[in-house]
């Protein structure tokens, strides 16, 4: 799975109920999906901006067509400005490739017992193998590779970790997955932290 694919089965509980705000929660996938770019050696982050590196296809019409638009800016464009516009639909677009996949099911419930809602659980064992996953690295227990730490890191951008390791001890998890966020190369670690803030603004707009 890729990591924006990671990230957003996260989001849910396992009736596939939202943990987190929608808004939040496309945000995230949205730097998951430049965080992979990065991670490619396709994408540059420097200085707030994005830059694109070859002009190799990666095999993803998507992200020719981002990588396209990126190279041929008439200036490199902020980091986010373009989370702010790949954050639209973002978490349909995945939801719909997990959909194909089995990863996800469609259900119908009622709210209640009158209003109808469509939920969307994840396959247990899909979730359970990341979350192990994340918890050896949050808990010290293993020296996390470059996605699970960045995976670690938007995570914890997108305030899912409380989430994620709800049957955990949280003792110290916040202090490690600072740590672990501290730790990633200067492109992964400006993106999340340009996911944090986008995060923290969309919650105050709603709120205001």
């Amino acid at each position: 799975m890729r990591l924006r694919e990671e990230l957003f089965v996260l989001g849910f509980d396992k009736a596939g109920k939202p943990a987190v705000h929608p808004d939040s929660l496309d945000i995230g996938v949205a730097g998951a999906r430049l965080v992979e770019l990065v991670l490619a050696g396709r994408v540059a982050v420097s200085g707030g901006r994005l830059g694109v590196v070859g002009v190799e296809p990666t095999g993803d019409a998507g992200d020719d067509n981002l990588l396209a638009a990126i190279r041929l800016a008439a200036q490199a464009p902020p980091l986010a400005g373009a989370l702010n516009q790949l954050r639209e639909g973002a978490g349909e677009a995945v939801r719909s490739v997990l959909l194909t996949e089995g990863v996800l099911t469609k259900t119908a419930q009622r709210r209640l017992g009158l209003v109808p809602v469509t939920r969307y659980p994840a396959d247990e064992g899909v979730v359970r193998a990341i979350t192990v996953r994340l918890w050896y690295a949050a808990h010290g227990r293993s020296q996390p590779d470059e996605p699970t730490a960045a995976l670690c890191g938007l995570m914890h951008a997108v305030l899912l970790h409380e989430h994620v390791f709800v049957t955990m001890p949280l003792a110290g998890l916040d202090q490690r997955l600072r740590e672990i966020r501290g730790k990633l190369s200067d492109p992964v670690r400006e993106i999340v932290d340009a996911v944090t803030t986008l995060v923290a603004s969309a919650a105050f707009a709603i709120y205001r």
